[in-house]
């Protein structure tokens, strides 16, 4: 009996230890109301996700830690600013990270700005080597600084106090509703064309889900011509003309 208890803990302290990933806003706005409820602070990433590669390093060696999640799930909330150039942004989100990043005035990737509970600006940086424990415990210094408050004359020159940041709302998009599959476009070269079916690219070969209606569709592209496709849609085949509805 001993020997199986013995064996049921070793193989308890071997499970991993599961641990909550850091939720990460994309309105800066709603992050901040939530910081506001919570008295938290907020960390803007301003990032450009595909393309910069310190954004990259700090991604993986930091925010996607669990350390760093279990950190920011105590202290922070997330909002990621991003500047892609290979994923597209919907018009709104791009207009209002353009603005956060006019506001901070921002002149490279990656740049972290902290904002105390009340949305002003008390801190920035960026990448660092060590990982999540180097970082948490930097941004843990800012934490402890604003749970003090401003220093005394006594002890530093006091400085100006510091305007809140504020943030416009992200308007919500208007939904878009998809009627029948319709060919809306061809594009490429001879040897390599795409088409757009409804809201789906496709090349020859490809296949994807495609919105028809009130359901998708599975789509496979098998042939592309000058001024038609041959598909198969949930396995039946057909073809669609440019330009008819």
């Amino acid at each position: 009996m001993r020997r199986l208890i013995f064996f049921i803990i070793v193989g308890l302290a071997a499970l991993p230890v599961i641990t909550k990933s850091a939720e990460w806003f994309t309105d800066a706005q709603a992050a901040q109301e939530k910081a506001k409820r919570e008295n938290k602070f907020v960390l803007l990433d301003f990032t450009g996700s595909d393309w910069c590669g310190w954004c990259m390093k700090l991604k993986s060696e930091v925010f996607d830690q669990p350390e760093f999640g279990d950190f920011a799930q105590a202290n922070l909330v997330l909002v990621e600013v991003d500047f892609p150039r290979q994923k597209q942004l919907d018009a709104a989100q791009k207009q209002a990270n353009d603005q956060l990043a006019r506001t901070f005035h921002i002149r490279g990737y990656p740049t972290i700005i902290l904002l105390d509970p009340d949305g002003r600006p008390v801190a920035e940086t960026g990448y660092m080597p060590g990982g999540p424990r180097a970082f948490d415990a930097n941004l843990e210094k800012v934490l402890k600084r604003g749970d003090k408050g401003p220093e005394t004359p006594s002890q530093s020159q006091p400085e100006a106090p510091r305007k809140p940041a504020t943030f416009a709302p992200i308007p919500r998009p208007a939904p878009i509703h998809y009627g029948p599959l319709t060919l809306k476009g061809i594009s490429g070269t001879k040897n390599r064309r795409m088409v757009l079916i409804n809201n789906a690219s496709l090349m020859t070969g490809e296949t994807a889900k495609v919105k028809v209606q009130d359901r998708d569709v599975v789509v496979c592209c098998k042939e592309i011509r000058d001024d038609s496709v041959v598909i198969t849609a949930d396995d039946m085949p057909m073809e669609l003309k440019l330009g008819n509805k």
